[in-house]
């Protein structure tokens, strides 16, 4: 692949990965930036995880610049690696999809008095979460 190929590569998941830290978090996107620097060294390893948390930091700043020079030194570490691990290049999409938000699961047991028929409550329900209750309904 032509160095000015790698660079576009590098410079599109940088911006792509830059943004999914900023409203994903830096927690969600570390494991993804993890799996992608696998075949690292130990060293590259700890620069990329630190980079994840440093990116999340810098965005906080008010700096107008900010998020270009974090996307300028992403760019330049995804190439790196790239031009190293060149087998590396089909997981770039995987680096930049954004995490899916986490599924929640709710449980209801029907009991006390009332009409339940099968399991199933027929009338009117509420649904109360994480809120006080309403016991005027």
């Amino acid at each position: 692949m032509y160095e000015t190929e790698l660079m576009a590569v590098a410079t599109g998941a940088a911006g792509m990965l830059v943004a999914a830290i900023a409203t994903s978090g830096a927690e969600k996107m570390r494991l993804k930036v993890a799996h992608f620097f696998r075949r690292a060294t130990p060293d590259q390893q700890r620069a990329a995880a630190q980079a994840v948390d440093d990116t999340a930091a810098q965005l906080t700043s008010p700096a107008p610049d900010t998020q270009a020079l974090v996307t300028t030194a992403w760019s330049q570490l995804i190439a790196q690696y790239l031009a190293e691990h060149r087998d590396a290049m089909s997981e770039v999409d995987d680096l930049t999809t954004p995490m899916p938000s986490a599924s929640k699961v709710w449980n209801q047991r029907n009991t006390g008095t009332g009409t339940f028929i099968g399991g199933d409550v027929h009338g009117g329900v509420i649904f109360n979460y994480g809120g006080a209750s309403d016991g005027g309904r």
